[in-house]
């Protein structure tokens, strides 16, 4: 990795610099959620990386583009929870 000496870039590099980086990061999210998504599939047993739901092993319901619809089975909670936050269980 190359080091840049921040302070010595205009405004408009560092503003294309930042571009290249949040282009970079939101490609890196979609192809994990790609591979999240596809090993997931409805009645999937699932944890989430969430202090809310820690510990809860849930199930999924329904798949939508880039989120999980989720419960506790014999329950009427549903989540919304982003495909990237998901685990499956073994």
């Amino acid at each position: 990795m190359k080091n840049f000496n921040l302070n010595s870039m205009t405004i408009a590099e560092l503003r294309n610099l930042n571009s290249l980086v949040i282009a970079t990061i939101k490609a890196k999210k979609a192809v994990e959620s790609a591979k999240t998504k596809s090993t997931l599939s409805v009645g999937t047993k699932v944890t989430v990386n969430h202090p809310k739901l820690d510990g809860m092993e849930l199930v999924i319901t329904k798949i939508n583009r880039t989120r999980a619809v989720m419960g506790i089975p014999g329950t009427k909670s549903t989540w919304n929870v982003p495909l990237s936050m998901i685990e499956v269980v073994s």
